[in-house]
């Protein structure tokens, strides 16, 4: 399943349209619906507010295969941004003396199986997998 959606935070709730329909019509174990659409969510959205001047709409597709689901994000005329050298935030300090920014990453890497990042050609491509079970539906 491959879909482009406008780069604006309004294309989250289509988003979460395409995730449901992914996860209804497949034999998906349903608890790995949350960490698929919050990371999803999160990195759209930095997609969204780090590469706002782009026009380009940002490109989502969904793959099931031997029960690991595969996300792909594609944000089309950008800088590249390897989301995979973030250093870990320390989440062992209080709010107030962590630096702000990257905790959205630091949880989607924590969540998830695997994480990628590619740059070429001016496209950033972020890709993750999430290992599930089958589901009895």
């Amino acid at each position: 399943m491959h879909q482009k959606f406008d780069r604006c935070f309004d294309s989250l709730s289509a988003i979460l349209a395409c995730t449901d329909e992914f996860f209804q019509t497949r034999p998906i174990d349903p608890s790995a619906r949350y960490t698929v659409d919050l990371a999803i969510d999160e990195l759209f959205s930095n997609m969204v507010k780090y590469n706002a001047h782009s026009p380009s709409p940002i490109g989502l597709s969904l793959a099931l295969s031997e029960q690991i689901i595969t996300v792909t994000l594609s944000d089309y005329q950008s800088e590249p941004f390897d989301i995979t050298q973030r250093r870990p935030v320390d989440v062992t300090l209080s709010v107030q003396d962590r630096p702000i920014g990257g905790l959205g990453i630091h949880l989607v890497k924590e969540m998830v199986d695997s994480l990628d990042y590619d740059y070429s050609d001016g496209c950033s491509t972020i890709t993750f997998t999430k290992i599930t079970g089958k589901s009895d539906a």
